[in-house]
């Protein structure tokens, strides 16, 4: 018997809407020539643009020309991120117009109910705010040796004050739009297609927490992954997962920022 309600109607029109046009052996390839040169350069990118150490602060002009460096170097990385999802789905849609629509709407860019989208994304940043927390106490109870990507950040801060700032902005904005296209866009659905849903999630998730080569914010990242992941399964949009993205970075910047400016210790 089927079931006619409203409510089945909009999960099977959820299904089809969320069956990625690309092949799951494409999803593969995509995700392998995109991670590992991705991987490789997010290892060297604090190293690229950056000066030697030294105790004492940049020049205006040195901080301002290592600034613009990294906000280039940052939307170039980034931008790689780009290239498997666009490419594979213009590809699947090469005989069909108009094209550019298509592509986006198989990509994620899809209406949704701002209700259902506020449900979710508050209630998840509140579960990442709880698992950043749990986990800062551990750290410190323990006394554990764990350096994060935030941490070396804060210590460059004193020195490139003005490099920071672009850092935190490509964190807040560009690396948001650019991830969600790949890891939400692309691969969870391509993993849809040979996966169940739970099993697409985990490890979208984790390949989402390798990305960002920070040992010790790892189970942190593979939360927030969860979170993303569930959202865009949930809503069946990558809209929302976008903005919780740069919520969640936005937040972490901020408190760097009052960090920096000594508002907060």
């Amino acid at each position: 018997m089927i079931d006619s309600s409203p409510d089945n109607k909009q999960a099977q029109l959820q299904v089809i809407e969320d069956k990625a046009p690309w092949t799951f052996r494409q999803t593969l390839t995509g995700i392998l020539l995109t991670m590992v040169p991705w991987m490789a350069l997010a290892i060297a990118l604090p190293n690229i643009g950056s000066t030697p150490k030294s105790s004492t602060p940049l020049s205006f002009n040195l901080d301002l020309s290592a600034a613009i460096i990294t906000i280039i170097i940052s939307a170039m990385i980034e931008g790689a991120f780009l290239i498997a999802p666009f490419y594979y789905a213009t590809k699947a849609f090469s005989e069909v117009k108009p094209r550019a629509r298509k592509v986006f709407h198989a990509l994620g860019f899809r209406k949704v109910s701002l209700r259902r989208a506020v449900f979710w994304i508050f209630g998840l940043m509140l579960a990442i705010f709880a698992v950043n927390f749990l986990y800062s106490t551990t750290i410190t109870f323990f006394h554990l040796n764990l350096q994060t990507n935030d941490q070396v950040l804060l210590a460059r801060s004193k020195q490139e004050p003005l490099t920071t700032y672009a850092t935190l902005f490509a964190a807040a904005f560009i690396a948001p739009f650019c991830e969600e296209i790949f890891f939400r866009g692309f691969v969870f659905p391509g993993l849809r297609l040979r996966m169940r849903v739970g099993a697409a999630i985990v490890v979208s998730s984790l390949l989402f927490a390798i990305a960002h080569a920070d040992p010790g914010s790892f189970p942190v990242l593979l939360i927030i992954g969860l979170a993303l992941a569930i959202i865009r399964w949930r809503t069946a949009s990558i809209w929302p997962a976008m903005f919780l993205h740069m919520l969640n970075n936005g937040i972490g910047a901020a408190s760097i920022l009052l960090v920096m400016w000594g508002v907060i210790r």
